[in-house]
């Protein structure tokens, strides 16, 4: 469940960058974004890789950056409804 005033979209990453960004394309406006992995999935050490379709946080205010909070599973790759 999302914050107030943050917005959840469906992703993939395009392309992993260092130091632990990524950059993400959004699946309904096709918009990439920067992103980094949120503080419980650095602790579970979970990793993200190119092609992965993961769960963005996007601010409403800055649309240009968001946080990775859930990767889905491998095994489907499709977001789970």
């Amino acid at each position: 469940m999302a914050k107030s005033g943050v917005l959840e979209r469906d992703g993939e990453i395009i392309e992993v960058l260092p130091a632990g960004k990524y950059i993400v394309k959004l699946k309904d406006t096709d918009m990439m974004i920067n992103c980094y992995k949120a503080g419980r999935m650095k602790q579970s050490h979970i990793s993200v890789i190119e092609g992965d379709h993961v769960k963005v946080e996007v601010n409403q205010y800055d649309m240009k950056q968001g946080r990775i909070v859930y990767r889905y599973n491998v095994a489907t790759q499709t977001p789970q409804s």
